[in-house]
C-alpha cells in the first residue's frame, strides 16, 4: 500500500519539529550575525603597476650578451608575480616601513629546547642513534612571524590580457594598508633597478679588461705590419695561387674574428653567472635562471614549505615536532634540488663557453696552417697579407668591443626601470570586510537550510509509528481511530474512563473506535474482542477498558476480562479487587459468578485477572478457557479481553486465536515499525483476525497541525457542549 506524499505532509513534519528546528535556526543565525558584527574591520588599499617587458628587454644588460633570449614568454611575468610575493621582498618592505625592530630580549619568546618525547626516550634506551637537529633557518622566529603576517595581508592580482598588476594589501589600519601597498611597489621597483645596476657594473668591468687586452693586440699587429713594410716594402700579389691562398686566409680570418667575439660573449656570460652563483639576490636576475621553469617551481615549493614551518613555529611547536621534522627534511631535499638545478645551468653556460673557446682554438690552428701553406707559395706576399689581415681583424674586434662598451656604459648610467606605478594606493575610506549584510543574509539562509534539514533528518531517522498513514503503509492494517494523550492534570492522576468523566476529546475518540469495532463484524451472537499491543506501556489496558465502557454506554451487554495474568491492571481502572478472578475460575477454586464484578454501568461487568498463576499461557490455551468463553457468550453481547503484549509473551497469540477479532494498539511515537510488523506477523501466524489498529497517546495539543487531518478538537468540543 502506497501513500502519495503531499506538500502538507512536509508542513506537518516542520510543525512537529518546529521547536528543535527553530532552535537550530536561531543558534545559526545568532552565531553568524554576532560573529560578523564582532569581526575587526579590514581595509584594503590597492596600487597598480605596469611591468613593461619591452623596456626590460631594451634596458637589460643581459640583452647585450644574449640577443636570442626570449623575454616575451609568459614565464617572465609569472616570475615577477612570485618575486612580488617573495619573503625577501616582504622583509625589505617591512624594513622600509620601519617595522623591522625586534622586541626586547626579555619579551622575545625563548627558543624551545630539545623536546624529547616518550618514543624518543624509549628509542634511546634500546640504543637507537640520536637524531641530528637541523640547523637554524635564515630567518629568526620573530622575523618569520612578521613576514608571514605581512604576506597574509598581501594579494597580487594580475589584470588579464594586459601587463598591469594590482598590488592589494589588507589591514585593520587603513593608513597601514595604503602605506604597505605603496611600499611593496616601491621595494619591487628598487630591487629590479639595483639588480640591473649591479649586473651592469660587473659586465662593464669585464668588457673594460677585454678591451684593454684587445687594444694591445691591435697595437702589436700594426707594429708588426709596419716593420714588415719597412723591411720588404709593399708586396703585390698577382698569380692565381696566391689569390686562392689569400682568399682562404681572408675567410679563415673572418671566421676566427667571429669565433673570438662569440667566445668573449660566452666567457662574459659565464663569468657573470659564476660570480652571481654565491649571491641569491644576483642569481635571481640572471636570464637563464629566471626563465628556468623547474628552478622557479622549486623556489615556489621552498617558499611554501618555509611558510608552513613558520606557521608551526608561530604555534610554539618545537623543532622536534613531527610535522616540523618532515618539513625540514623536505626543505633540505628541495634546497639540494635547487642547488643541483642552478649548478646544471652554470655547467650549461660553461659548456657553451668551452665549446666557443675550442672553436676559436681550432680556427687559430687552421689559420696558422693556412698561413704556413701560403708562405710556401709566396712567403713575402702572403706574410704581408697575413699581417695586414691580422691587423684588420684585431682592429675590427677592437671596434666591436669599443661599441659594446659604449652601449654598456650608457645602459649602466640609465636609471630607468621597467616597472611603473600607474595608480598610487590611497587611504581607504570604508572597510572591505566584514560584509555584514552579506554575512547576515548567509547566516539567515544557512539557518533555514540547517533547520529544515535537521527537521527532515530527524523525521527520517525516527522509525517509530507516528500517524495513521504509517499504520496503513507499514502494517497494512485498517485504522480504527486516534486516541489523544490525556495529562494527569485532566484526570487527577487516574486512568481516564468514560464512566468517570473522561475528557471530551478522549471520550469522543473512544466512541469513534467503538463504532469502528461494531461495524467491523456483522456476526450474530456474542463477539469476543482481544485488545493487545507490541510492547508494554502502549495503552492497551486504557483502550480495552474504555472500549468496553463505550459498548456498555451503547446498552450492549459487555464484559471486560483482564487476560494479562502477568501484569494485571483492569481491576485498578475499575477500582475493584484483583481476586478472585479469571485464574481462580480456570483452576476451579472459584465460581464464575463470584468472580465477575458489576460496575456503575448496568451493561458493563468486569472479570479481573485473579491470582497470578505460574503458567498463564497454559491456562489461556486450555479447553476450560474456551468453554468459559462459550458460557459467557450466552450472557453478554461483547466480551473485551485485555491481553498481554505480543512481543513480551505468547499469551496474546493464544488468546487471539479463539477471538472474533483483535484490536491492535500502537503508542504514538513509541513503537518502532519493525517491532510492530513482527507483532502483526505473529498474530497472523496464530490465525487471528485483526480488526484494525488504534493510534494511542497522540499528543494533539503539542502537534495540533501534525495531527490535524485525523483529529478536530474544536468540532469535538462543540459536539460535547451540545449534549
Amino acid at each position: 500500500m502506497t501513500h502519495a506524499t503531499h506538500v502538507t505532509d512536509y508542513l506537518r513534519i516542520l510543525s512537529k519539529r518546529r521547536w528543535i528546528a527553530g532552535l537550530m535556526f536561531l543558534v545559526v543565525f545568532v552565531y553568524g550575525s554576532v560573529t560578523s558584527l564582532k569581526k575587526t574591520p579590514i581595509y584594503e588599499a590597492s596600487t597598480q603597476l605596469l611591468i613593461d617587458v619591452e623596456m626590460r628587454r631594451a634596458n637589460s644588460l643581459s640583452s647585450v650578451l644574449q640577443d636570442n633570449n626570449s623575454w616575451y614568454d609568459d614565464d617572465f611575468y609569472q616570475t615577477q608575480y612570485r618575486i612580488l610575493q617573495s619573503r625577501a621582498l616582504a622583509w625589505r618592505t617591512i624594513q622600509a616601513l620601519g617595522l623591522a625592530k625586534p622586541p626586547p630580549a626579555s619579551a622575545a619568546p625563548q627558543a624551545a629546547g630539545p623536546d624529547r618525547g616518550v618514543f624518543e626516550w624509549l628509542a634511546g634506551l634500546v640504543g637507537a642513534p640520536a637524531r641530528i637537529e637541523p640547523p637554524a633557518g635564515d630567518e629568526t622566529t620573530w622575523q618569520s612571524q612578521q613576514v608571514d603576517a605581512f604576506l597574509g595581508g598581501l594579494q597580487i592580482e594580475p589584470v588579464r590580457q594586459s601587463r598591469l598588476v594590482n598590488v592589494r594589501y589588507r589591514s585593520p589600519d587603513p593608513l597601514m594598508a595604503s602605506r604597505a601597498a605603496n611600499a611593496v611597489a616601491e621595494a619591487y621597483r628598487d630591487q629590479g633597478l639595483s639588480m640591473r645596476l649591479l649586473a651592469s657594473k660587473e659586465t662593464n668591468e669585464f668588457l673594460g679588461q677585454r678591451l684593454e687586452d684587445q687594444r694591445l693586440k691591435v697595437q702589436q699587429a700594426e707594429e708588426a705590419l709596419q716593420a714588415f713594410k719597412e723591411r720588404y716594402g709593399a708586396v703585390a700579389v698577382s698569380d692565381g695561387q696566391s689569390r686562392i691562398q689569400v682568399q682562404k686566409l681572408t675567410d679563415l680570418s673572418g671566421e676566427l674574428t667571429q669565433a673570438r667575439l662569440e667566445r668573449i660573449e660566452k666567457e662574459a656570460l659565464y663569468q657573470q653567472l659564476a660570480k652571481a652563483q654565491g649571491n641569491p639576490a644576483a642569481i635571481d636576475t640572471f636570464p637563464a635562471i629566471v626563465n628556468n621553469q623547474v628552478i622557479q617551481r622549486t623556489r615556489a615549493d621552498i617558499a611554501t614549505l618555509e611558510s608552513q614551518d613558520a606557521q608551526l613555529v608561530a604555534r610554539n611547536l618545537g623543532p622536534n615536532f613531527g610535522e616540523r621534522v618532515a618539513i625540514a627534511s623536505q626543505l633540505d631535499n628541495k634546497r639540494r634540488e635547487l642547488d643541483t638545478q642552478i649548478t646544471q645551468v652554470v655547467d650549461s653556460v660553461r659548456t657553451e663557453y668551452e665549446v666557443a673557446r675550442a672553436r676559436e682554438t681550432s680556427l687559430e690552428e687552421q689559420y696558422a696552417m693556412q698561413t704556413s701553406e701560403s708562405l710556401s707559395v709566396d712567403r713575402q706576399g702572403i706574410s704581408y697579407l697575413a699581417l695586414e689581415r691580422e691587423a684588420t681583424s684585431a682592429r675590427q674586434l677592437f671596434d666591436n668591443l669599443m661599441l659594446r662598451a659604449q652601449e654598456t656604459g650608457v645602459t649602466g648610467e640609465y636609471r630607468g626601470s621597467n616597472v611603473q606605478v600607474v595608480d598610487v594606493a590611497e587611504v581607504p575610506r570604508s572597510p572591505i570586510l566584514p560584509n555584514t549584510r552579506r554575512d547576515i543574509t548567509f547566516a539567515l539562509m544557512a539557518g533555514l537550510v540547517l533547520a529544515i534539514g535537521l527537521a527532515f533528518g530527524l523525521e527520517y531517522l525516527d522509525n517509530r509509528i507516528k500517524t495513521p498513514d504509517e499504520i496503513k503503509l507499514h502494517l497494512g492494517l485498517p485504522f480504527l481511530g486516534l486516541v489523544p494523550a490525556v495529562s494527569d492534570k485532566e484526570t487527577g492522576g487516574q486512568s481516564p474512563l468514560l464512566d468517570n468523566g473522561a475528557p471530551p476529546a478522549f471520550a469522543e475518540a473512544m466512541r469513534a473506535i467503538r463504532t469502528a469495532v461494531v461495524f467491523s463484524s456483522a456476526a450474530e451472537g456474542a463477539r469476543t474482542v482481544v485488545v493487545t499491543s507490541t510492547a508494554p506501556s502502549e495503552g492497551k489496558t486504557l483502550v480495552s477498558t474504555n472500549l468496553a465502557s463505550a459498548l456498555g454506554q451503547a446498552e450492549q451487554r459487555t464484559l471486560v476480562i483482564d487476560g494479562d495474568m502477568r501484569r494485571p491492571r483492569v481491576h485498578d481502572v475499575f477500582g475493584c479487587t484483583q481476586e478472585p478472578g479469571l485464574s481462580n475460575v480456570l483452576v476451579g477454586t472459584t465460581q464464575l459468578r463470584s468472580a465477575i464484578r458489576q460496575t456503575s454501568n448496568p451493561y458493563l461487568a468486569v472479570l479481573p485477572a485473579g491470582h497470578i498463576p505460574p503458567n498463564p499461557a497454559e491456562l489461556l490455551g486450555s479447553a476450560r478457557y474456551r468453554r468459559l468463553l462459550e458460557e459467557l457468550g450466552q450472557d453478554y453481547d461483547w466480551i473485551v479481553i485485555d491481553a498481554p503484549p505480543v512481543m513480551a509473551v505468547t499469551d496474546a497469540a493464544v488468546v487471539a486465536n479463539g477471538a472474533s477479532g483483535v484490536v491492535f494498539v500502537i503508542g504514538a511515537e513509541m513503537t518502532p515499525r519493525r517491532s510492530a510488523q513482527t507483532a502483526v506477523e505473529q498474530l497472523t501466524s496464530a490465525r487471528a483476525k485483526i480488526i484494525g489498529a488504534v493510534l494511542n497517546r497522540a499528543n494533539v495539543q503539542r502537534h495540533s497541525y501534525y495531527y490535524a487531518p485525523y483529529h478536530r478538537k474544536d468540532y469535538t468540543q462543540a459536539y460535547i457542549r451540545s449534549q
